[in-house]
């Protein structure tokens, strides 16, 4: 499959974009209506959501194939299925394919509502292709299909979940829960749920699903996209098959994922081919929508807002419905974790931040520029972590909170690389009165460091391998070499050596009569404690971030101890991103606590 023309990187014009809620008012789901770059178009297209982990690695794919596809003059709707991302109702509820499905439906009636389109296309990457094509094959009038390494097997693809929760983190996560459920990387589905996905099968279906339907296959490993496209031609429907590349690299961890910006080129050149013809609609194009769009479920009240200049940034404002928040509180700003976009990783931000509304606190969930849904200048790249420039827009963020909320102080939020931002962003501005730094892995970053940064992760917590020593399977996995004994040997012995350094710098620096604070870090802990920030510091127990802050405040943060403002925890079963629902639990209870006593 060829593109009409070279394909381009990066924004092909500037992108307009209305942030959306539809559906039942019990279920509203949340999205946005990316608005042709034409005054009349013929088509729309339905952007569908793989689920879980997945949903966050094609996060950044979806926004830029909605995005050509509005440059391309066809309107997109790009939304997330309901308990999942920013839309209402719990990802573990009951019976979850057929609300999904019903989703479906409903972005596709508001596409139509909004757009004024007649023709309508769905688009899918795995379970959100598969969902498509079910839909599709309900609706009988939906002209065309572009389904992405679809799941034509649900059987297949709850087998396949299971392996990932294996590879991922099967010392951290039991198989099955109490109830029958399954915790599958950080995402809970029912067991109805479970049953309902292994009772798919495309191949089954008898209803034509599309007039042309075009499937690509995953590049990395064989599929069942031959049978499937077979299946679907003798039902009637214009099938081709396009072996285009770029899944592998797409699929990856958020902040390493590709987006593939030739093969959604071609893609959009397949659409816009199938919209010839068809009869324009009579609906204009708009800028963004000129009053906020707010939902709400008990007492939780949360509104979209693009701001910045130009609108590039993104964030969602949740609070109390009942009663605002009181003015004295800081708003609670919840920064972005690696690449992940502002629901946080296995949905975390969501989950606190109307959790923190139910106690009465204003909570900001937000992108920074070239991250989740903020939008980058021409040129600049995306997905650039650890950078000071985000400084800038968390700035703009509470600037923004200032005029719209009136918020005058701020708690600054952050995992990793947002723990990083929040740290350097809270030592330059005075508006900062608290932050909650969960698994920093750095505070001290210059361009180039990725690499480094990247081997430092690999590798646990100086604790968690000394009680891994006691513990007689690890040795019987070292020596069948599933243990990389060399790296975690030269990992432990940097280690030591940074200790025993800091150690002898101090002991001189109080010899010579100076200032005993072992680097800026310490230093600037202690500035802002001085200054009256609290600080809360959160590590799972196994986090190789553990051993980079005793480097800096000794171990247990003994040089903070006589600071009343700064509080160190640390939690056991836990991964870098608190993966075990469990430990996301224990963490949420620990982060409400602390802001409750902390700001009450």
């Amino acid at each position: 499959m060829v593109a009409e023309s070279a394909p381009a990187e990066g924004w092909l014009t500037e992108p307009v974009r209305t942030p959306i809620a539809f559906g039942p008012e019990d279920r509203r789901l949340v999205g946005f209506h990316h608005v042709a770059a034409t005054a009349a178009a013929a088509t729309g297209v339905v952007l569908c959501n793989p689920l879980g982990y997945e949903a966050m690695c094609t996060h950044r794919t979806y926004l830029h194939l909605a995005h050509r596809l509005s440059a391309a003059g066809i309107h997109a709707l790009r939304y997330d299925h309901e308990g999942t991302g920013d839309s209402w109702g719990r990802e573990d509820g009951p019976g979850r394919v057929r609300c999904w499905l019903d989703g479906v439906h409903a972005a596709v009636e508001e596409l139509r509502r909004r757009a004024g389109v007649q023709a309508i296309a769905l688009f899918g990457v795995r379970f959100g292709a598969t969902l498509a094509a079910l839909a599709a094959a309900e609706m009988a009038d939906v002209d065309g299909l572009v389904l992405w390494a679809p799941s034509a097997s649900g059987r297949a693809y709850v087998r396949e979940l299971r392996a990932f929760r294996k590879i991922k983190g099967s010392k951290l996560e039991p198989d099955e829960r109490a109830d029958g459920g399954e915790a599958i990387a950080g995402y809970l589905f029912d067991r109805s749920t479970v049953a309902e996905m292994t009772e798919v099968d495309l191949l089954a279906g008898k209803s034509r699903v599309a007039r042309r339907v075009l499937v690509v296959p995953r590049d990395d490993l064989p599929g069942p996209e031959s049978r499937l496209a077979a299946h679907f031609e003798t039902l009637g429907a214009e099938v081709r098959v396009a072996s285009d590349p770029g899944y592998a690299a797409m699929m990856r961890d958020p902040q390493d994922s590709v987006v593939p910006f030739a093969t959604l080129d071609a893609m959009v050149a397949w659409l816009r081919a199938g919209a010839a013809g068809k009869a324009e609609s009579r609906a204009h194009r708009t800028g963004a929508a000129s009053a906020p769009v707010t939902t709400t479920a008990g007492n939780v009240r949360e509104t979209p807002f693009p701001f910045g200049a130009g609108e590039r940034l993104f964030g969602i404002v949740a609070e109390p419905e009942r009663a605002p928040a009181a003015p004295d509180r800081p708003a609670i700003v919840l920064l972005n974790v690696g690449a992940n976009h502002h629901v946080g990783p296995n949905r975390m931000y969501v989950a606190l931040a109307r959790d923190l509304a139910e106690l009465g606190y204003l909570s900001f969930r937000f992108d920074v520029a070239g991250l989740g849904d903020g939008l980058t200048a021409p040129g600049a790249p995306d997905n650039r972590l650890y950078s000071k420039d985000s400084v800038g827009d968390v700035k703009t963020a509470m600037d923004f909170l200032a005029q719209v909320r009136g918020s005058k102080r701020f708690v600054l939020v952050g995992l990793c690389s947002g723990a990083y931002l929040a740290f350097h962003t809270c030592i330059e501005d005075p508006r900062v009165s608290g932050q909650i730094l969960l698994n920093p892995q750095t505070f001290e970053w210059k361009e180039g460091d990725s690499l480094e940064l990247s081997v430092r992760r690999s590798f646990l917590s100086t604790r968690y391998y000394a009680r891994a020593l006691r513990d007689y399977r690890v040795w019987i996995r070292a020596v069948q070499g599933d243990v990389n004994v060399r790296g975690i040997t030269g990992a432990l012995s940097d280690r030591l050596r940074a200790r025993v350094s800091a150690r002898l710098r101090r002991l001189a620096s109080r010899v010579l009569g100076r200032d005993e604070a072992q680097s800026d870090i310490e230093r600037a802990f202690h500035t802002t404690s001085r200054r009256g920030v609290e600080s809360l510091l959160v590590f799972s127990f196994e986090d190789g971030g553990l051993d980079m802050i005793e480097k800096h405040l000794g171990r247990g943060a003994r040089r903070m101890h006589g600071a009343s403002n700064f509080q160190i925890e640390i939690i056991d079963g836990a991964d870098h991103t608190f993966t075990p629902i469990a430990s996301q639990t224990v963490l949420y209870g620990l982060l409400e606590r602390f802001v409750t006593a902390r700001f009450p």
